[in-house]
């Protein structure tokens, strides 16, 4: 928006809060327009499948899963979940949506998804259903004498209304639905899973471009920041677990992370007997910089580290064997305080838990709120600076399982 006159800032404010507004509806007339032309005939005989059907390969540690069969449900409470799935002998592949868990979300806030058909270019949704369970098909005119492959990911979402206490901005999935005929292969998974935890960072927003804070969702991207980059690299699955503002001490759309990371949401745990199953074998941890009081020069940093060890060793009884890697936040801040936490966990045996230090990607983010070379607005990563601080975090954690195996 940068043609109107700068001299009238009310004026910027109106033509930005429309200019949201078109983009928008941008997104809810392109899905009316896919929806219209691609919806199924539901008259037609279809093969239904659940979202837990054992050849559905659902992101480990992200989906909260109920039910069975026409009750079985996923929902996820973060952006960064994903499902994939092989079909055959499917000339149409459908995803059920239940929008009931979006039955108090505002329009601009529902869920937008990216799903990718056989490797092809990611396409990006916004979801406008509520109330309802509908079929968003998303790929159709395949060959029915090939397999074929989708990957469906849970893109972006706002905080509000209440990420944590209810379902209004969650994704809920009901199933995969083919043609007549159509069945699901077994989806090849890789060998490892790994679970991790972050921020805004983690959770992708601005990733994509600089804007006010969740006012475009389409400016946020869990698929393409450091976690998926990194667990890549190790050969894992993962469930990503990144909500903007949370801290080690400092609540926000969710509790502090001491008190939330063994949760789906307010009400269901992510444990069994205690245990996080089955377990990981990496968990990553990159939290800190919503750890402060006050605003600008009046700035005060939190003490996280007893609240780090705190997490430490409720992970860790909850995760035996899994190596811990503590990532410290790209900003800097909190770098000593995590330092100690690792340190004071390997002094007391634990010899699983590792500090990756993110110093040699600092001189790419900035605190000023400015433009920097790895973040439109020097703290969230964009694209790039989310493949930069993900190279780094690979090598890092590669160095140490590599003096393990030694």
């Amino acid at each position: 928006m940068k043609n109107v006159n700068q001299c009238d800032r009310n004026q910027n404010a109106t033509h930005r809060e429309i200019a949201r507004i078109l983009a928008c509806a941008a997104i809810a007339v392109a899905w009316l327009i896919t929806t219209k032309s691609m919806a199924f005939d539901e008259s037609a005989t279809e093969a239904r499948f659940a979202i837990n059907d054992g050849h559905v390969l659902l992101a480990p540690y992200a989906w909260k899963v109920s039910g069975n069969g026409e009750t079985a449900r996923a929902e996820a409470t973060m952006p960064g979940a994903y499902f994939r799935a092989v079909c055959k002998d499917s000339a149409t592949i459908g995803v059920v949506i239940d929008g009931a868990a979006n039955r108090d979300c505002p329009a601009d806030a529902m869920p937008v998804v990216d799903y990718s058909i056989d490797g092809g270019q990611f396409q990006s949704l916004q979801l406008i259903s509520r109330n309802n369970v509908e079929t968003l098909r998303v790929a159709k005119g395949l060959d029915k004498t090939a397999p074929h492959r989708i990957e469906f990911y849970f893109r972006s979402s706002r905080l509000w209304p209440d990420r944590w206490g209810s379902s209004a901005v969650h994704l809920r999935l009901a199933g995969i639905v083919l043609d007549a005929g159509g069945s699901l292969l077994r989806c090849p998974a890789h060998l490892k899973r790994a679970i991790g935890f972050g921020d805004s960072i983690t959770e992708g927003v601005c990733s994509e471009g600089l804007c006010p804070y969740y006012s475009n969702l389409l400016m946020n991207n869990a698929r393409v920041t450091w976690l998926p980059v990194v667990c890549a690299a190790l050969d894992c699955e993962y469930g990503q677990l990144g909500s903007g503002g949370q801290g080690m001490l400092k609540p926000m759309s969710l509790p502090p992370l001491p008190q939330s990371w063994d949760r789906y949401d307010a009400t269901s745990s992510r444990l069994t007997d205690g245990l996080l199953l089955p377990e990981p074998d990496y968990v990553f941890c990159c939290m800190g910089t919503n750890d402060f009081q006050g605003e600008g020069a009046a700035r005060k940093q939190m003490d996280i580290t007893a609240a780090y060890g705190d997490w430490l060793k409720a992970v860790r009884k909850a995760c035996p064997k899994a190596r811990v890697f503590c990532v410290t936040p790209p900003l800097g801040w909190h770098t000593a305080e995590v330092a100690a936490a690792v340190a004071s966990r390997n002094r007391g045996g634990d010899g699983r838990v590792y500090l990756i230090d993110t110093t040699p990607r600092q001189g790419g983010f900035g605190d000023k709120n400015a433009a920097t070379q790895f973040a439109p607005d020097g703290c969230h990563p964009s694209v790039y600076g989310n493949a930069m601080l993900g190279a780094l975090i690979s090598v890092e954690a590669q160095k140490v399982l590599s003096r393990e195996e030694k």
